[in-house]
């Protein structure tokens, strides 16, 4: 069977795969932070950090221009993942948008099953001062879209951009979690540990949004996901939702690409036309 993956993809996909695991859940931690640290790439030029709290997380917000605000949540199964792994990937996005992004801790789990997450995200949204962007990556998807419920009608929400979010499409029997059930990066055996660590109960909707009933007045969305990745069919199940309930929002798959193609970019051109366009979007919501 020929690949779906390019050269540098392929390359991406097996340096991934062979760097070392770590045992237990620090140790599956400190391995995942050693990854995304050599994964980084050149900072962008004016581009400053400070770190703070909100909603009483951390935080680091990310000075890239004035154009406007996003919130970022991290992904990581919620059981990974933190500012220091997502930190060249905000300032990214601050860098070529010219912007503000605000990127925000949350407690983990297993020490912290669920809704500790969903609280810790909602809590920094609702501290917000002023309008700004919901943004996510895989788990950070799953929060960005369960806060973007929670604060439907809230004018100050400008809109949603997921990349390959994990919603609840296994629960509606959507096809890719079969047919990309062993997918390089993420299995269906993966999620099933992720969901076990974080202990949602079956059809709580803050953990699968794709679930709830209601979806009238959610901020509009653009959804991204990665054709090779069990979570494939989450994010157009989303949007058809949203599009249910009169919600401006569109879903875009990136071909040839595996979850966590966003950490790629430095690696691949195929990845950095994926980052491009995911935060051309975030940049879409913000003020001209």
């Amino acid at each position: 069977m020929n690949s779906p993956f390019d050269a540098e993809i392929l390359a991406y996909i097996e340096l991934n795969e062979a760097w070392p695991a770590g045992e237990g859940v620090a140790g599956i931690r400190a391995s995942y932070e050693g990854l995304r640290a050599h994964l980084r790439g050149d900072w962008p030029d004016g581009v400053t950090t400070v770190d703070l709290t909100l909603g009483g997380q951390a935080a680091r917000r990310y000075e890239g221009g004035a154009r406007g605000t996003v919130l970022f949540f991290h992904g990581g199964g919620f059981v990974v993942g933190s500012l220091d792994s997502h930190d060249d990937l905000c300032a990214g996005i601050a860098g070529r948008l010219e912007c503000t992004v605000i990127a925000v801790e949350y407690r983990l789990a297993p020490d912290h099953p669920f809704p500790a997450a969903y609280d810790d995200a909602l809590a920094a949204a609702r501290a917000m001062q002023g309008p700004f962007v919901l943004v996510g990556d895989s788990a950070g998807g799953t929060l960005a879209a369960g806060v973007a419920v929670a604060m439907r009608g809230e004018a100050r929400v400008l809109g949603q951009v997921l990349a390959y979010p994990a919603l609840g499409g296994e629960a509606l029997g959507l096809a890719s979690y079969i047919e990309k059930a062993k997918a390089r990066l993420l299995t269906a055996d993966d999620m099933q540990w992720y969901r076990a660590q974080y202990a949602a109960p079956p059809g709580d909707t803050r953990a699968a949004p794709l679930l709830a009933v209601d979806l009238t007045g959610v901020t509009p969305c653009i959804a991204f996901a990665a054709a090779e990745d069990p979570l494939c069919d989450d994010a157009a199940a989303w949007v058809a939702r949203l599009n249910e309930a009169g919600v401006v929002a569109s879903a875009h798959t990136e071909d040839g690409l595996p979850h966590s193609y966003l950490f790629a970019r430095h690696h691949s051109k195929r990845a950095t036309g994926a980052f491009e366009r995911f935060a051309d979007a975030i940049g879409g919501f913000l003020p001209a």
